[in-house]
């Protein structure tokens, strides 16, 4: 699966657990920090995770990820990109 793919089932599931009134499809800028945008809440950042390791089978600590570098699309991206490395 390519990039863009990823980058779309991504935004599928951030519109699951976006706050109200938000929309992942009105990101415009990869590296926008969602929590600060208000698109997600801290609460959100917990899901992704669990959406991460599950869906990709990424394990953030062997992989030396940050939770806080997943506050961004391009950030779960790159996750997503080194699990597949």
């Amino acid at each position: 699966m390519e990039i863009k793919a990823h980058r779309e089932k991504l935004l599928t599931f951030l519109d699951s657990v976006s706050r109200p009134g938000s929309s992942a499809g009105d990101i415009n800028d990869d590296d926008m920090n969602l929590i600060q945008a208000g698109v997600v809440d801290s609460f959100a950042i917990i899901q992704i995770i669990f959406y991460l390791e599950q869906d990709y089978g990424i394990n953030l600590p062997a992989l030396g990820i940050d939770p806080a570098d997943l506050v961004s699309i391009n950030g779960m991206l790159s996750a997503i990109k080194r699990s597949f490395d």
